[in-house]
């Protein structure tokens, strides 16, 4: 199963993209690096939180941007609007706000008492008669472009942004944004950790099925075979260049291989790896996705540069990497759940899951930094890549024509 003209998606050739090897300079080259923070970070519309963390007025979330070292400051207006501003006093810099989270009548720095009203205007500076010139409609502070989709929240660092994020993030669309943003999504847990490798190798991980096979043997490899997956890519997205779905084998039996994998499916709540007839169109799903296909599983899309969007029944979860320089990037995990366990059964299905799911990513990412020491002494200088890794080849050159400043096929 999983073939992709059952779904209306372009199957994704090597023909569509090329079929040479690829060099593994863009992975260790500090200049190439520099490009990437110019060209994309700044440019691209970036994921920082979820729009429901924000629900009233004077919430705020801080996010720092590593890979640039910008500190980003996002709050919920007393419009009920959302506005992003960089954490800076427009005085002498100084951050105005220092905890990741809270809620504030105002962002007052806490250096000299500047303070500013939700919307970013001046409303107090302590002893204002002796500046020589202050002008408080001069000092408002400056404004970041956001945006929400899928009830998460985007940034874009970009002066002028070249796309609105509805237009950077096709071909996901509407059905995409009514089903991540109209749901009640709660964060259930998640993770971060510091890697010795570039950020692109982390994110290569979770756009291929080839290694699925020989990676997750000791896991879900029986239940999500590599030869069960099919890859995309959309050569006119300027923000999604691949993504891969995955599906079950008729037989999926054998995914089930520990112990504790049989007490969960016998005892927990159904779940959607081992039972075919568990589909969103016989739960009365929307219509989103691939949920009416018997065998489907999850889809996983990059969103570009660095966010991995796992989608599946009643889960999402968002792996980010951020980079901090060639060598050494940050990575992220997210999880967001619809159901809340109802008996003990559907606790213990969804706590094995957890354990399963931490299993799959650490087997995911347990090469990032041995690929990457190969990478940066010269052992390897090219990577030869198949017909099921071809989303790496979409991402690689993807990355090249944000780089060099190229214009997408299609993008406005």
């Amino acid at each position: 199963m999983g073939k992709a003209e059952n779904l209306a998606l372009p199957e994704i050739g090597s023909h569509a993209l090329g079929t040479g090897k690829l060099p593994v300079d863009h992975y260790v080259s500090p200049q190439f690096f520099e490009l990437e923070k110019k060209h994309i970070f700044r440019k691209s519309w970036l994921l920082v939180g979820r729009a429901s963390d924000l629900k009233e007025p004077g919430d705020y979330q801080n996010f720092l941007v590593d890979t640039l070292g910008v500190s980003v400051v996002v709050v919920r207006g007393r419009d009920q609007q959302l506005r992003a501003f960089y954490n800076a006093c427009t005085h002498r810099g100084s951050r105005l706000v220092n905890s990741s989270t809270g809620n504030t009548r105002a962002l007052v720095c806490s250096f000299h008492g500047w303070s500013f009203s939700l919307d970013g205007a001046l409303i107090n500076a302590p002893d204002a008669a002796l500046f020589a010139d202050l002008d408080p409609a001069q000092e408002h502070l400056k404004s970041i472009s956001v945006d929400v989709w899928g009830g998460f929240i985007f940034i874009n660092l970009a002066e002028q942004p070249e796309w609105t994020l509805q237009q950077y993030l096709m071909p996901l669309g509407d059905a995409f944004d009514r089903y991540l943003g109209n749901k009640d999504w709660s964060w259930s847990f998640g993770w971060r950790a510091n890697f010795r490798a570039n950020w692109k190798l982390l994110v290569d991980a979770q756009i291929e099925g080839y290694h699925v096979d020989m990676t997750h043997r000791k896991t879900i490899a029986g239940t999500v075979p590599g030869s069960s997956t099919a890859a995309y890519f959309f050569p006119e997205s300027v923000g999604v260049p691949c993504g891969v779905s995955a599906y079950r084998p008729e037989d999926s039996s054998r995914g089930v291989q520990t112990p504790l994998n049989l007490l969960s499916a016998k005892y927990g709540a159904t779940s959607i790896y081992t039972k075919p007839e568990r589909t969103f169109a016989a739960e009365g799903g929307e219509g989103v996705l691939k949920e009416d296909h018997p065998l489907w599983i999850f889809d996983n899309y990059l969103l570009f540069p660095n966010i991995v969007l796992f989608v599946q029944k009643g889960q999402i979860i968002i792996q980010r990497t951020l980079p901090i320089s060639a060598d050494e990037c940050i990575w992220e995990v997210d999880f967001y759940h619809t159901e809340k366990p109802a008996s003990f059964g559907h606790i213990f299905n969804m706590e094995q899951g957890v354990i399963q799911i931490r299993d799959v990513l650490s087997e995911d990412l347990y090469t990032a930094e041995g690929i990457h020491a190969n990478f940066k002494c010269g052992a390897i200088t090219h990577v030869n890549l198949n017909k099921q890794e071809v989303p790496l080849r979409a991402y690689y050159n993807r990355l090249l024509s944000a780089v060099q400043g190229g214009k997408v096929k299609g993008a406005p």
